[in-house]
């Protein structure tokens, strides 16, 4: 019975790359759908909120992944033995950091980074003139702005999750011990 456990513990490589492609597509689909029921019949002031919130997701799971990865698994050891709320969960997070960074950087981030740029869409759709020469330049406006936005928080925001990574990881610990603590 021990062999048996022991075969079917092999690691398998393409199994994690299956997972994020399926947790990529359901949670693009319903930002999507969410994002598009919102801003279907929403005032011009919903939309620019819609993507502000996920240019602000894609900045805040991008920042998670990379402190996450750059944590010292030492520091949340000697917290641990110090019974410090979420340091069980920081430990569990630093030792799986290329699958939570995968999760939060590529997968949640990427998704909302991709996202805000269909609300973009979705605002040109609201203040274009089909044909006009002036849709395509509000439309290279409109991506060219939201990307800088976007790639301007995750590049200010590096340094910040490298040099608390730490104290970010801890405190994004603490919030899954509170939904997941039992009692």
């Amino acid at each position: 019975m021990n062999n048996k456990k022991k075969k079917n513990s092999k690691p398998k490589p393409w199994l994690w790359p299956i997972k994020i492609l399926i947790l990529a597509i359901v949670l693009s689909f319903s930002f999507s759908l969410i994002s598009e029921l919102l801003l279907s019949k929403a005032h011009l002031i919903v939309a620019v909120l819609v993507i502000v919130v996920f240019i602000a997701l894609s900045i805040f799971f991008d920042m998670l992944g990379l402190a996450t990865a750059s944590a010292n698994l030492e520091t949340f050891n000697a917290m641990a033995s110090r019974k410090v709320k979420g340091s069980k969960q920081a430990i569990a997070l630093v030792k799986n950091a290329d699958k939570v960074s995968s999760v939060c950087a590529d997968v949640i981030g990427d998704v909302c980074g991709i996202l805000s740029g269909a609300a973009g869409a979705s605002i040109l759709a609201k203040i274009a003139i089909v044909g006009d020469v002036k849709q395509v330049i509000i439309a290279s406006i409109i991506s060219a702005v939201i990307a800088g936005l976007t790639i301007f928080g995750k590049a200010s925001f590096k340094k910040f999750a490298i040099n608390h990574a730490n104290n970010i990881t801890l405190k994004f610990a603490q919030v899954i011990n509170f939904f997941t603590r039992k009692g």
